[in-house]
C-alpha cells in the first residue's frame, strides 16, 4: 500500500501529457500519456540533477528556470532564443545528451483514446488505466529490491486539489492489489508544483510527450524519440513494448 517514504532509496517522477477526458476527443492531440522516470537517488542526484542544472547554466546563466516542453516548442518566455535556428539546434542536442547521459530508466503508458471510446461500451478513466500501467512496470522493475529500508517514491506532479486527491485515491487503490497482477506494491507518494523546479519532472515532462507523439504518428525517425527510446525499460531481448512502454488498447 501507499505510505510516506521521507528517505527513500528508489525514485520515480511521474508527469502527464494531453487530456485524460474521452467525451471531447482533441484530434490534434488524440493520445493521453503518463511517464515515469526512475532511478535511485544517489543516482539522480549525481547524474540527471546535475546535468539539467549544467544545461540551464550555459543557456540561461542561472538555475532558476523550469524546462517545460510546451513552451520550448511553442519558443514562448524563457525559450525566445530558440527562434534563432542555429541556437535551436544547440539547445536541442543539449536536450538530447540530457537522455543519452541518463542513468536510469523511463516508462510509460499511453491510451489512444479514439481506439479506447471505440472498442470498449463503458472504457475506464484514461489517468487510471496508465498509472496502472506504469505502478505495474515500476513494480517489476525495482521488483525484489524494496524494502522497508529500501522505498519507492512516486513523485507526481501537482495539478490542483480534485485532481491530486483523485490522483491519491487512484494510487492507493492500485498499490493495495486492485492492479492486473493482484499484488500489493510498497511504494510511496508525495507532490511538487511545477514552479518548484524538480529536475526529475522536467525530464519525464519531455518523455511524455515524445511518447504521445510516437504512439500517434509510430515515427521511428523523430530525434526526440530516437533518444528516449533508449531509456525506455527493455527486455532482456531489447523489447520495449510491454516491459517500458504499454499502448493501450
Amino acid at each position: 500500500m501507499a505510505f510516506s517514504a521521507p528517505n527513500p532509496t528508489y525514485i520515480a517522477f511521474i508527469d502527464e501529457t494531453g487530456d485524460h477526458g474521452i467525451e471531447k476527443i482533441d484530434p490534434k492531440f488524440p493520445v493521453f500519456a503518463i511517464c515515469a522516470v526512475t532511478t535511485t537517488v544517489e543516482k539522480y542526484v549525481v547524474n540527471a540533477a546535475s546535468n539539467l542544472t549544467a544545461l540551464k547554466y550555459f543557456f540561461f546563466g542561472h538555475e532558476c528556470v523550469v524546462i517545460h516542453g510546451h513552451k520550448i516548442r511553442k519558443k514562448a518566455q524563457p525559450f525566445l532564443f530558440l527562434k534563432d535556428p542555429e541556437a535551436q539546434q544547440r539547445f536541442l542536442e543539449r536536450i538530447c545528451y540530457l537522455f543519452d547521459d541518463l542513468d536510469g530508466h523511463i516508462i510509460a503508458a499511453a491510451i489512444d483514446k479514439p481506439k479506447l471510446v471505440k472498442q470498449y461500451s463503458n472504457p475506464a478513466n484514461p489517468f487510471f488505466l496508465s498509472l496502472q500501467f506504469v505502478l505495474e512496470r515500476l513494480h517489476m522493475h525495482w521488483s525484489g529490491k524494496l524494502s522497508p529500508t529500501n522505498k519507492l517514491l512516486c513523485v507526481f506532479e501537482e495539478r490542483g486539489g480534485n485532481e491530486d486527491a483523485r490522483t491519491v485515491e487512484w494510487f492507493t487503490d492500485i498499490c493495495s492489489g486492485n492492479n492486473f497482477r493482484g499484488q500489493t506494491f510498497h511504494f510511496g507518494i508525495d507532490f511538487k508544483k511545477k514552479t518548484e523546479n524538480v529536475s526529475g519532472h522536467q525530464y519525464a515532462d519531455l518523455a511524455a510527450y515524445t511518447v504521445a507523439r510516437f504512439v500517434e504518428t509510430r515515427d521511428e525517425s523523430r530525434k526526440d524519440w530516437v533518444v528516449v527510446k533508449k531509456r525506455i525499460r527493455k527486455s532482456m531481448f531489447g523489447n520495449i513494448y510491454g516491459y517500458g512502454l504499454k499502448i493501450f488498447p
